[in-house]
């Protein structure tokens, strides 16, 4: 009787470790499963605000780079004559920078602080977007916190040099509208720079 009652007993244990490794397997594939699908979907309109507060903060970080250098205020120069406007009659596929005069000051380097006139046009026809050539007024940024035809385009060029940026729009604000530069615009500045200096 006792070996029978010991034989019900393992037998009993054994049934109960299966069913219980069976169940704990069950339950992992579940868990599994069940943190490959969201727990609430998403919608339409979640979403958009959820990329627009990524664009907000993209936004705001770019902002505090391009005041890295500070609130550093040039007095105004002698205005400068409006630069003759360059229409191009082909799309800018890379980059172009042509110095317009060569400067003899200190050579900019990438991520200087960089105080600077400057003349923007759209390439396409033209079309004045922004400047300050005839203010005479420098403003200075960091050549981290500017658009990519900038950052690439500017390093290289003394103080007291002038050079003319043409920029594919991929270098420009690509398919954002920007203060009256439609998306998908090339561009073409006229740069002067005033002064450069190292960011702090």
């Amino acid at each position: 009787a006792t070996s029978n009652a010991h034989r019900v007993g393992a037998f009993f244990l054994a049934a109960l470790f299966l069913l219980s490794t069976i169940g704990a397997t069950a339950y992992v594939i579940w868990e599994i499963n069940r943190d490959n699908t969201p727990l609430v979907s998403e919608t339409d309109e979640e979403q958009a605000a959820a990329e627009a507060l990524e664009e907000q903060r993209a936004a705001q970080a770019a902002a505090e780079e391009a005041n890295a250098c500070g609130t550093g205020k040039f007095e105004a120069v002698t205005a400068r004559a409006v630069p003759k406007v360059v229409k191009l009659n082909a799309d800018i596929t890379a980059l172009k920078t042509v110095d317009v005069k060569v400067g003899e000051g200190a050579e900019v380097k990438a991520g200087d602080c960089v105080a600077a006139l400057y003349y923007g046009t759209l390439a396409k026809d033209g079309t004045v977007f922004d400047g300050n050539y005839e203010t005479g007024t420098p403003i200075e940024f960091s050549l981290n916190g500017v658009i990519q035809g900038w950052v690439q385009g500017i390093p290289g060029m003394k103080v007291g040099g002038v050079r003319r940026l043409e920029i594919p729009a991929d270098l420009a604000y690509g398919e954002q509208d920007q203060n009256g530069i439609p998306a998908n615009s090339d561009l073409i500045f006229e740069v002067e720079i005033i002064s450069a200096r190292q960011a702090e």
